[in-house]
């Protein structure tokens, strides 16, 4: 695991020069990162993932609280072993109703604030690499990984 942990926290790191230098001005939603990118960065740190041999799966769930109005979504990968990988937890940092969760990078077991989001419409599948997505996001997120991974 400390392998992947290392390997994610480059990941990560590169998400944030690329963002300082301006590579993802011109991105309709990834120049706001994390914020509302949670599932476009699974899908590209997946793919950086398989190309180490490490299997990953995309979880995308929603949490519900008593107003239709406040219905939040997110995205994370879970490993073979259960274990989460998000990268993206700190969007909801400002955030109370989501424990003002400020973790950049978070690699473990089923927290509090993962496990908000663990309802009927929790969606599991296996990551197989961008060349597997929809070819209508496809270009898009190729783009977005080879300027992400110049940052490497």
């Amino acid at each position: 695991m400390k392998h992947t942990t290392s390997l994610v926290i480059r990941f990560r790191d590169a998400i944030e020069m690329a963002k300082n230098n301006g590579e993802f001005n011109d991105d309709f939603s990834f120049y706001r990162f994390p914020r509302g990118c949670c599932g476009d960065t699974s899908d590209l740190l997946a793919q950086f993932l398989l190309e180490y041999g490490i299997k990953t799966y995309y979880v995308f769930g929603t949490f519900r609280p008593d107003l239709f109005e406040n219905i939040q979504t997110h995205a994370w990968l879970l490993t073979e072993n259960q274990i989460i990988i998000d990268i993206t937890g700190d969007q909801f940092s400002a955030d109370s109703n989501y424990f003002n969760y400020d973790k950049s990078v978070y690699i473990g077991e089923t927290d509090n604030f993962h496990a908000l989001f663990e309802d009927t419409e929790r969606i599991v599948h296996e990551n197989k690499g961008l060349d597997a997505l929809g070819h209508r996001c496809q270009p898009r997120l190729k783009t977005l990984y080879q300027k992400i991974t110049k940052y490497l």
